[in-house]
């Protein structure tokens, strides 16, 4: 089953939206935040987008991992 497409923009948009609605992150700064969405080579199945890493890693949340973990599931990055 493919999975529905979204522009960098988009999904970014999606996953913000995603992590203020989650108890305590309102107004938080997160990874999505600073870095937005990147095309990434998943291989055959995988994720064919990522979030950068800009933060000390001890300010990652499981809940933020699962809600961009989730959308990878449900999204591919649109080509260009």
């Amino acid at each position: 089953m493919r999975k529905a497409t979204r522009t960098a923009r988009q999904l970014q948009q999606i996953l913000l939206e995603r992590i203020e609605a989650l108890p305590g992150m309102a107004g938080q700064i997160t990874d999505v935040h600073l870095g937005g969405v990147q095309w990434m080579d998943g291989g055959e199945g995988g994720a064919n987008w990522t979030v950068p890493i800009l933060r000390d890693r001890d300010l990652h949340t499981p809940a933020v991992a699962r809600v961009i973990r989730q959308a990878q599931m449900e999204f591919d990055l649109e080509e260009d």
